[in-house]
């Protein structure tokens, strides 16, 4: 009978042990648990932070291209007016030519 109350003791204080080491391990979890979801909350923050980047640069992007194409008109531009001055420049110095060759001819 001794034994047996002895034996019911160790139980009970093992028991006891391992009751406190799973209060002990739910607390750490308990810990765990509060650490990944503010991982997780600081995550979507950066992961919104990096979609507004995401949409700044494809923004800037598209003023670009935007850009670009306004310059390429402009030189587009540029060159027909070169082009229309030059054709000026060619027929307004045509009859200038025949003034003066004509001029020289009565001299």
């Amino acid at each position: 009978m001794h034994n047996v109350i002895n034996q019911l003791n160790q139980c009970q204080h093992i028991i006891g042990q391992l009751i406190q080491q799973t209060e002990q391990a739910s607390m750490n979890y308990q810990r765990l648990l509060q650490q990944e979801q503010q991982n997780a909350q600081q995550l979507e923050m950066l992961a919104q932070r990096e979609r507004q980047a995401a949409q700044l640069i494809q923004t800037a992007l598209q003023g670009h291209q935007t850009a670009v194409q306004q310059m390429q008109q402009i030189s587009q531009m540029c060159h027909q007016a070169e082009q229309s001055i030059a054709q000026m420049s060619t027929v307004s110095l045509q009859p200038q030519q025949s003034s003066f060759a004509r001029g020289s001819m009565y001299q």
